[in-house]
């Protein structure tokens, strides 16, 4: 993770402080043109040695919840593996974890790798599915959740 150094820019103090103090910090991300909103973290790598974490879709608040959610169980050991299921951050919806391929860190993880010094790091996106439990890939789920929900990742079946 990046060294501490004099005069960097508030936000970007805040986030090496909030990794230091809280083990990650967690970066919003709003509406821009062709891509719906969405949060990630940066520290989780370098904190708990698990991937960061980035959802899309979710309101700011409820991805912030989740998201320190998942931070927390991280650090009591719970992995984010590519393709796994995990039943409890949602409340009645399981979440998917898939793999981010580095080709999308640039467009969508800028903070992380400014953090990094690069793309050193793991990515996993926490996919939730629609309230008939279909995910964003499957036949069927609406064309407005999926915009919602892009995939960066391969779909898992």
């Amino acid at each position: 993770m990046r060294a501490r150094t004099d005069g960097l820019e508030p936000a970007l103090q805040k986030l090496l402080d909030d990794v230091d103090e809280y083990g990650v910090h967690i970066v919003h991300i709003t509406v821009e043109a062709d891509c719906p909103a969405y949060s990630f973290t940066v520290g989780m790598f370098e904190s708990f040695a698990q991937p960061e974490l980035i959802v899309f879709g979710l309101e700011e608040a409820v991805a912030h919840e989740l998201l320190n959610a998942a931070a927390d169980e991280a650090d009591e050991g719970r992995q984010y593996l590519d393709g796994s299921k995990h039943d409890g951050l949602l409340v009645d919806y399981p979440v998917r974890f898939i793999t981010v391929p580095k080709v999308h860190y640039a467009e969508h993880l800028g903070l992380a790798m400014w953090a990094y010094e690069g793309d050193g790091f793991p990515c996993v996106q926490m996919v939730w599915p629609d309230k008939q439990g279909r995910w964003p890939w499957q036949p069927g789920v609406r064309e407005g959740f999926a915009k919602s929900q892009p995939v960066l990742g391969r779909q898992v079946p």
